[in-house]
């Protein structure tokens, strides 16, 4: 009749020892959480649209809606560029500030 040897069992329990640890240190070096840009302020000229957040981390970038030069054509969404924290987010605005629609922000962590 065949046993199952005692050892078997043993290397089981630390394989799983072992991994259970593995997880713990994974989880106690995950780094700090991280926040979405904030402060955010746009600026809003003539022939272009910016953003600029100043605190927080990740990035953001300047969104805007704008209603076209022909009322029968669809609206025009322009982005600008994804910008760090503490870096301006910039896009043009082809037609001016008087066909802009809405305008946002866009964070990401």
């Amino acid at each position: 009749m065949f046993m199952k040897s005692p050892s078997r069992k043993r290397g089981f329990a630390g394989a799983v020892a072992f991994a259970a640890a593995t997880a713990g240190i994974l989880l106690a070096t995950a780094p700090a959480a991280q926040a979405a840009p904030d402060d955010c302020t746009i600026f809003s000229g003539s022939s272009t649209l910016s953003s600029l957040c100043t605190s927080g981390t990740g990035q953001h970038r300047i969104h805007a809606v704008l209603n076209p030069l022909d009322p029968r054509l669809p609206q025009r969404i322009i982005l600008g560029n994804w910008a760090p924290v503490g870096q301006t987010s910039a896009a043009s605005n082809p037609w001016g500030a008087q066909y802009v629609v809405s305008v946002w922000v866009d964070r990401v962590d």
